[in-house]
């Protein structure tokens, strides 16, 4: 996969100097010849970032809005990256000369002339993405497995020719002989799923050794809630506010103009640390494309310009504080965080070098950027280092007395996190006007890898309130929280009201059909309404450390986040529709300004029969619509409505069963007009058939 710009792309860079590439399938108009992957993203956690296996980061858009670049919190539409990648650079002789070389991931191009400039790695031939996880249920678990999501990649510097292109890649003169293999980790633990490590081993594969080498991540970011401003043009790409922070050696950016308030959020990169360990850490921010004004802020030129920007930050030309007075006027910038000196790469050695992608949201006005703003973000930059420093909890680069030695030889493991309980086993029954949620108590025998005791304190209910699923970022609410009593931590409140019984009042364990697993808790939502979509969670948490200094720890949201929407069970009674008359919209209509005002629309038909046809016709007898229900398999859950919240494919919402939804467009895909319709059911099984009637009003 490589960056091109198609004929009519290049007409409009001819008037926009700020457009951007996208990321091909490979060789345009030609066979895809080498193992190329753009295709994969993180989404164990709540960020959701394109991993390549050639060094680049993000996905430029190509694929959006099926596929995200760098998406917080998901399916949110917010994203915080345009496209990024590994740079490393180092002096070397060339031909009895000394020269600055680096070797780039990517860089900001923006023609179709440098369509292949500055993406200078490769993978090798039939060399995939390779991915783990270390969750026994997943199909990609391994103990092999560092995080809950892992991919790995190799890729070099070492070709002059892009082999999917087949053409010499623009100015990359000097190849430094690296090969690199990157391991990407994420995690759907609710303290760690807003980061993505990024973990590069880099081994100079030449004859030569290299000396001083640097290396850094490069990041376009782009903060904006793409449900509101959609990808394209110079503006979208214009409105960031930039910081660092120097302490954390973390690298930041948010979107000033807001996006009616739906972009609060920060995207950031952060350098985590190397081996051998190195200290330092360079910051530099330039203007897209930029070859004028202050030196600082414009775009490097050649290897000798990107190689000091590796070395130094801002090119020494101004004090920090000056620069980040400057960062916070809205504009189109890049950033990178570097670190370095390593004295020289001989033959065959290697370093390795970790960064971390992370967001989180921001508070406050889009405008303001504050440590207060930045609350949150110091908070997840915390974690992010943690698990980076895994065993070693201190983070002083050894293991300490009380710190585990899991290795039995005194190193220091990364990556480790201290686990929370695992997410319980859980099923969600959903009937007219509730939704049942029932767990199994697998997580309360939970030992956490650090601290090697047991952990387990409660559990957690969560759930979205009628209307939630609307807006561009739903939240779920605490519904409920139950935990152990009598050790004073949390509620205290025990487990009795959940507690399933017998008819003595004994606990017990019940079983469903086709489902082997024992169920020993019990919860009821009754004031939910029918057809309106919930978002319900279940979480267990820990009861926290004092000794390991780990507070109460929570299991993942996103692992049993389920959406549901009540309604009737199958039935044999009359047909009914709801809302009828339909009045223009619903509430619960989609209204947002950049969709489709008719294909947000939604009304539901119920009782219906488990297996049925239903066709609309207008009251002249011409056929409308039909539609095929089968409480099994598709409850009309296909329509652009559940498209746009977000609760399609594995993520559709759980039915009743006696419900069908239809979006009042006809089988022709046009909008219904104003006017009484014949709702006509007919039962697939025993071929009873019933009629209602619909009004429309617009």
């Amino acid at each position: 996969m490589r960056l091109f710009v198609s004929f009519v792309a290049l007409i409009i860079l001819c008037l926009f100097s700020n457009v951007r590439p996208v990321l091909s399938g490979g060789k345009p108009g030609g066979k895809q010849i080498q193992a190329d992957d753009a295709t994969h993203f993180t989404n164990a956690g709540n960020i959701r970032l394109t991993i390549t296996n050639f060094g680049v980061i993000g996905s430029g858009f190509a694929n959006w809005p099926a596929q995200p670049s760098c998406e917080y919190t998901r399916n949110s539409g917010i994203e915080h990256l345009f496209i990024g990648g590994l740079w490393i650079g180092g002096i070397k002789e060339f031909g009895g000369n000394r020269v600055y070389a680096v070797s780039t991931g990517a860089v900001d191009v923006s023609g179709v002339a440098t369509l292949s400039e500055g993406f200078e790695f490769t993978t090798a031939p039939e060399a995939g993405l390779v991915q783990r996880s270390s969750l026994p249920a997943n199909p990609f678990y391994t103990p092999k497995a560092v995080s809950h999501q892992d991919f790995l990649a190799d890729f070099t510097d070492t070709n002059l020719i892009d082999p999917v292109l087949n053409q010499r890649i623009p100015s990359h003169d000097y190849p430094l002989g690296l090969a690199v293999h990157m391991e990407s980790y994420a995690w759907n633990f609710s303290f760690a799923d807003f980061f993505v490590i990024l973990n590069f081993t880099i081994k100079n594969v030449s004859s030569v050794p290299i000396d001083s080498v640097y290396t850094g991540l490069w990041s376009d970011m782009v903060v904006r809630n793409t449900k509101i401003t959609r990808p394209g043009g110079s503006a979208f790409y214009a409105t960031g506010g930039n910081g660092f922070i120097d302490s954390l050696r973390l690298m930041y950016e948010w979107d000033i103009s807001g996006d009616n308030g739906l972009a609060d959020s920060y995207g950031s990169t952060m350098l985590l640390g190397s081996t051998p360990a190195v200290d330092t850490a360079f910051f530099n921010n330039w203007q897209f494309r930029n070859s004028a004004g202050d030196l600082w802020s414009q775009s490097p030129q050649n290897d000798e310009d990107k190689y000091r920007r590796l070395a130094t930050s801002y090119l020494n030309q101004l004090a920090p504080e000056q620069i980040r007075q400057k960062l916070i006027t809205p504009s189109n910038r890049s950033h990178m965080i570097s670190t370095g000196p390593f004295v020289r790469l001989a033959p065959g050695d290697s370093v390795v070098v970790a960064f971390a992608v992370l967001c989180a949201k921001k508070t406050g006005s889009p405008q303001t950027d504050t440590e207060s703003t930045r609350e949150e973000l110091i908070a997840n930059a915390g974690w992010a280092r943690r698990a980076y420093n895994g065993t070693d909890v201190n983070g002083n680069n050894q293991l300490d007395s009380g710190e585990v030695d899991l290795r039995g030889n005194g190193s220091i493991v990364r990556y480790v996190l201290p686990t929370p309980p695992p997410s319980p086993l859980y099923r969600v029954q959903v009937e007219s006007g509730k939704i049942t949620l029932y767990w199994s108590d697998n997580a309360e025998n939970s030992v956490d890898i650090i601290s090697n005791r047991k952990n387990f304190e409660g559990y957690n209910i969560y759930r979205s309130n009628a209307g939630d699923d609307i807006a561009s970022r739903p939240s779920l609410h605490l519904a409920a929280s139950y935990d152990k009593p009598g050790n004073g931590v949390a509620a205290d409140n025990g487990f009795s009201a959940v507690q399933i019984t017998d008819g003595t009042g004994a606990p017990t364990r019940i079983y469903f059909e086709g489902d082997t697993i024992g169920y020993t808790y019990k919860y009821e939502f009754s004031d939910v309404l029918n057809g309106w979509q919930y978002t319900l969670a279940l979480t267990a948490f820990s009861d926290g450390d004092e000794l390991s200094g780990f507070p109460s720890l929570e299991s993942s949201l996103l692992a049993t986040e389920t959406h549901a929407i009540p309604g009737t069970p199958p039935s044999s009674d009359a047909v009914g529709i709801y809302p009828n008359p339909y009045y223009v919209s619903a509430e619960w209509d989609i209204r947002s300004s950049n969709r489709i005002a008719e294909r947000g629309r939604k009304v539901y038909f119920y009782n219906l029969p488990r297996r049925a046809t239903i066709r609309i016709y207008s009251m002249s007898g011409d056929l409308v619509r039909t539609l095929e229900h089968d409480a099994a398999t598709d409850n009309g859950g296909d329509i652009e409505w559940y498209k746009q919240v977000g609760s399609t494919g594995d993520n559709a919402p759980l039915f009743s069963g006696g419900e069908h939804s239809w979006d009042l467009l006809t089988n022709d895909d046009q909008a219904t007009a104003s006017g009484m319709y014949i709702v006509h059911v007919e039962d697939k099984e025993t071929g009873s058939q019933k009629t209602g009637h619909l009004l429309v009003v617009k």
